[in-house]
């Protein structure tokens, strides 16, 4: 099913290429297409996989959609925005599966599920800290360049307490990203 067909079949009132747009201003060098796409491959992956229904992958795949689609580093409503936009943008906003995904942007601001499928996407939002060091590289500068408009003490001070706030939930990956925190320590 193409994106359109899927905003059509839960009669979300936005053309995808409206949604595409806000995923591609200027302003975005991680939170951008490219990160879109790879959670919907993870999405997908899962889908073909038989690890999720078709209804989950939708669901998931509008989390995805709208969980970013308005994005201001300057602004610490971001998520709350963008759930707003898409219960606008929903026509039949009392049905279940529309408060769910609702539900799911919103658990987006601080990867704290309450429910499955916030949990589900959550766990691939967050995948990147999972990558390999390269991966996790990139990630940063993208990070980098969104934030670095509160400059370079602030950013690194603000950065480097999120990363090693993350440490002990991914434990499995502790060497790559104790190598990202001395870069950051290092670069910044």
């Amino acid at each position: 099913m193409n994106l359109q067909n899927l905003l059509d079949k839960y009669n979300i009132k936005i053309d995808i290429n409206t949604v595409l747009g806000m995923w591609s201003e200027s302003h975005r060098h991680f939170h951008n297409l490219d990160h879109l796409n790879d959670l919907i491959s993870q999405i997908n992956e899962k889908y073909f996989n038989d690890k999720i229904s078709e209804k989950i992958k939708d669901k998931l795949t509008l989390v995805a959609l709208f969980h970013d689609i308005i994005y201001d580093p300057k602004s610490n409503q971001n998520e709350e925005k963008s759930a707003e936009l898409f219960l606008s943008s929903c026509q039949e906003k009392n049905n279940p599966d529309v408060k769910e995904v609702y539900q799911a942007i919103l658990d987006t601001k601080s990867h704290q599920s309450t429910t499955k499928l916030s949990e589900a996407f959550n766990q691939m939002d967050m995948n990147i800290v999972e990558r390999d060091f390269r991966s996790l590289l990139e990630w940063e500068q993208g990070i980098y360049e969104e934030y670095k408009i509160f400059g370079i003490k602030e950013y690194k001070k603000g950065r480097l307490k999120f990363l090693e706030s993350i440490l002990d939930k991914y434990t499995h990956n502790t060497e790559n990203l104790l190598k990202l925190i001395d870069y950051v320590r290092d670069n910044y």
